[in-house]
This record gives structure tokens, C-alpha cells and sequence, in this order.
């Protein structure tokens, strides 16, 4: 097994390749660094100064923004960037698609490379990112990880599922091998296969893991099962992608021996917050502006509502409040760890991630937990809401499992969502990931319009039984 020395990694060849690639990661890291060290009132101002130059290239440089102030009476280089904002509608990917060619600056340096989202709803998006936003992502992630212990060249392991990622060529293998990163393919996870990557993980000890949050889940689930020779305790282990209930979190904190630590972002946004060591979830607003609007207004901090997010790290296709797709809210207050970031707190994460019910209420699909922990028997799940009052749950099961299961499954559903729910239960060998790679529990074919007018979701233990 091949593991070039860190300092080698750290000081020659990841300057080098970044440097090769157009980009000024290095000195990204330093900028965002000291952006950290601002007092609140000074981090406040610096995303205010930036949002404003952002809303000024945008009107000056591109026709659809350019149109789009004028019909709302927008000044950008005269108006509060705020109140600014707050006149533009919320940007969805129907818009992006209809208006790209007016979006998008070509004579952005470096060159504008293109990227393509399918989200967790499966709505494609084309879009442009450039270098600079690039830099600003990475820099940025290689000073959360440095406060995590893990410096630019240290190990690091990614359980991940993009095709671009993982069809690797001799050069991409080699680049692997030169910036000390691994990656292993999170889009089939039989069990011969995860003890092939259990032991990878022991002899090549990485001081990072990085991947989808339920595929680490199986992982760590899988090595407790099987036992063995513990893993190395990396310094941190990065969840992303899709949510993770508090039972696969303390599989992957147990398994790994680690902290286990949500990183939530997109393809259009880059990292949009990270969590720190003290459990909260902070926006990273030198590069993202997030909103949380309801019926497109701004909420009180605190309440729910949809996520909205300005990117203000990249030229080459502003999205301007644009919509995540995600419900969340922005918690009072600051953080026991002493950053000056605000802290975002996720309400099931996608929209679709809500369970309809025929009352009208929304809850989070963390609810559909507490059926499945009825039997040992049940190893995975997954659910699918076809219509308000029909479910259908895949289960793949171990030798323990008797017919009774999917009764008593049947029954705990109708318990929690109406007498009147039809449960298809199917046992299954195994349940493939989505072409993305992500493995979601839950999808539902039930759209939501918005939040109740409450302003939230049913959370998971709030959740009180149709009588």
C-alpha cells in the first residue's frame, strides 16, 4: 500500500497540483482563516461588503440580472444589499434552466468549468462554476479540517459515489496517490465488499473520513457486526450529503472512534455550513448569504422556513437567492465554541424528506425510525410515500426475520399516519443507492406545497399517534 510521506504531500505536491490547476488554494485558506477571526460585527460587515459586490457585477456584467433589477427597482450600487435582495424573487432551477445563457460570464478568469446537480428530488441542473469558487470551497474546508486536527496533505479517505469521482483513470489514480487521497465506491455495498474496504481503512489509517452519511452508516454498522481489528481513529469523520438519524451517527462515533460531524452544502453552493466539535451547525458566511424566507419573506430567527442561499464566492453563473430545496431555521445566539458564524439548524433536510399526513401535517421522516426498530431482523430500509394515505417499505432482513415483522409493521404505521394507510411491506436482497450515489430512506412522490403556516415540521418525538 502505497502512502506518500504528509510533509511531502503538505509543503510540494498539493501546492504544486493547485498551482498546475489555476487555482489559489493556499492563500484561499489564509484569507478564510482570518475571516474566521473577525469579531461578529466585522464578519457581519465583510458579508454585507461582498454581497453588495456581488449584487454590482451581476447588474453590470449579465442581461438576466441586468433585466431583473430593473423590474424590481433594485440599485445594487446605491441600495442596502439586503433590502437589495429582499425585492428579487427566489431563484428555482426551472429559472436557471429558461435563463442560463444570460447568467452565465464568459469572460470569467481562469475559465468557467461545467457542473451538473440532480439533487435529491432527481431535478437536474446544468450550471458554470469557476476556479476562484473552487478555492474558496476548498480553502475553506482545509481550515475546518485543520481545526480538527488535520492539516492540508494528511490522509484522507472518501466514501463517495459520483461517477466522476470514482471511474478513475491511471492519472487520476496517480494524482490520488500524490495528494494522499483515497476513494472508495459507495455505490455497492455488499458485505464482501466492505470488508475489503474495512481492511483498506486499517492498513492505509487515514486521519480523515469523508462521504455520504448513510453509506458511512452501513460501513460502521457492518464493522461493529463483524468485529474484528478496530479501525484507526481518524481525527474526524465528515458526513455529507444525506442525513443521518442519531442511531447511524453513534454507529459511524463507534465504529470509527471518532467524532462524527455534519458538513451540509450543494454542487451550486459549495459548503454552505459545518459542524463543530460542540454540535451546531455553522453558516459559512464568507461564502454563502443563506435566508430563511417563508412565502418569500424573511422569517424571525428561530422559525422554520425554506433555505435560500446567495453565493458569493464565484463569478461564473451567480445564483442569486436560490433555492436549496431545504427547509431549516437560524438559531438565536452564538455557539459555546466562541466562532462568530451563525448556526443553521436542518429540518429534515429536503423537502421532500417530509412525510405528508391527511390532516395536512408535515413531518420529519425521521418518524419512520421508531417502526422499523420493532425487530433486530430488520438491517435496512427504505420507504416510499406514493400517495397521502399509500406507503411502500423496502426491507432487507437477516436470518431472525418472521412473517410477523411486516405485520406488526403494517400495524405501527397505521398507528402513527391513520387506520387508513395501506402499507405495501417487500423484502428485498439488497437496496441500491440512486444513480447519485446517496442512499435516502425516504422519497416521497407527495409534494408539499411549503411549511405549515406554524412554521415547521412535526418533529420525530413529537409525533403523536392517529387514534
Amino acid at each position: 500500500m502505497i502512502r506518500t510521506p504528509e510533509w511531502l504531500v503538505r509543503y510540494i505536491t498539493f501546492p504544486l497540483y493547485e498551482r498546475a490547476c489555476g487555482r489559489d488554494t493556499l492563500r484561499q485558506m489564509r484569507r478564510f482563516a482570518a475571516d474566521l477571526r473577525l469579531p461578529p460585527d466585522a464578519l457581519a460587515d465583510l458579508a454585507r461588503r461582498r454581497l453588495r459586490r456581488l449584487l454590482a457585477f451581476a447588474g453590470r456584467e449579465l442581461p438576466y440580472y441586468r433585466w431583473l433589477f430593473a423590474a424590481c427597482n433594485v440599485r445594487p450600487e446605491q441600495d442596502d444589499p439586503y433590502a437589495a435582495l429582499q425585492r428579487l424573487p427566489v431563484l428555482d432551477k426551472a429559472t436557471v434552466r429558461a435563463n442560463a445563457p444570460d447568467m452565465i460570464w464568459a469572460a470569467v478568469p481562469g475559465g468557467f468549468q461545467p457542473a451538473v446537480t440532480g439533487g435529491t428530488s432527481g431535478d437536474t441542473l446544468s450550471f458554470f462554476l469557476d476556479r476562484a469558487h473552487h478555492a474558496r470551497n476548498m480553502g475553506a474546508r482545509l481550515v475546518l479540517h485543520q481545526r480538527l486536527g488535520v492539516r492540508p496533505g494528511d490522509r484522507r479517505v472518501f466514501l463517495w459515489g459520483s461517477p466522476i469521482e470514482v471511474e478513475r483513470s491511471t492519472w487520476r489514480r496517480v494524482r490520488d496517490i500524490l495528494l494522499n487521497e483515497r476513494i472508495i465506491d459507495a455505490f455497492d455495498l455488499p458485505p464482501r465488499r466492505m470488508d475489503a474496504y474495512l481492511e483498506f481503512i486499517r492498513g492505509y489509517r487515514p486521519r480523515l473520513v469523508y462521504g455520504y452519511g448513510t453509506a458511512l452508516a452501513l460501513l460502521a454498522r457492518h464493522a461493529l457486526k463483524r468485529g474484528g481489528p478496530p479501525l484507526p481513529a481518524p481525527r474526524a469523520v465528515i458526513l455529507t450529503s444525506d442525513e443521518t438519524t442519531p442511531d447511524e451517527r453513534a454507529a459511524v462515533q463507534a465504529a470509527f472512534r471518532a467524532p462524527a460531524l455534519n458538513e451540509y452544502g450543494s454542487r451550486e453552493m459549495g459548503i454552505i455550513a459545518h459542524e463543530c466539535l460542540h454540535g451546531a451547525l455553522h453558516v459559512l458566511t464568507p461564502l454563502v448569504y443563506v435566508e430563511i424566507l417563508r412565502d418569500g419573506q424573511p422569517v424571525p430567527p428561530g422559525e422554520a422556513g425554506q433555505i435560500v442561499c446567495t453565493n458569493l464566492a464565484g463569478r461564473a453563473q451567480p445564483l442569486i437567492r436560490y433555492a436549496q430545496g431545504d427547509f431549516g431555521r437560524l438559531l438565536p445566539g452564538s455557539c459555546t465554541c466562541g466562532s462568530p458564524l451563525p448556526i443553521l439548524r436542518l429540518e429534515g433536510a429536503r423537502s421532500n424528506g417530509f412525510i405528508v399526513l391527511a390532516d395536512g401535517r408535515l413531518c420529519s421522516d425521521h418518524v419512520l425510525m421508531c417502526p422499523t426498530r420493532i425487530d433486530p431482523s430488520i438491517i435496512e430500509f427504505k420507504v416510499y410515500q406514493r400517495a397521502i394515505d399509500r406507503f411502500e417499505v423496502l426491507l432487507v432482513v437477516d436470518e431472525r426475520y418472521r412473517p410477523s415483522v411486516s405485520e406488526r409493521l403494517r400495524e405501527k404505521y397505521r398507528e402513527y399516519f391513520g387506520p387508513r394507510v395501506q402499507v405495501n411491506v417487500r423484502l428485498v436482497d439488497r437496496i441500491p443507492p440512486d444513480p447519485s450515489g446517496k442512499r435516502r430512506r425516504f422519497i416521497s412522490d407527495v409534494r408539499p406545497a411549503d411549511l405549515d403556516p406554524h412554521g415547521g415540521v412535526t418533529p420525530a418525538g413529537e409525533l403523536t399517534p392517529v387514534r
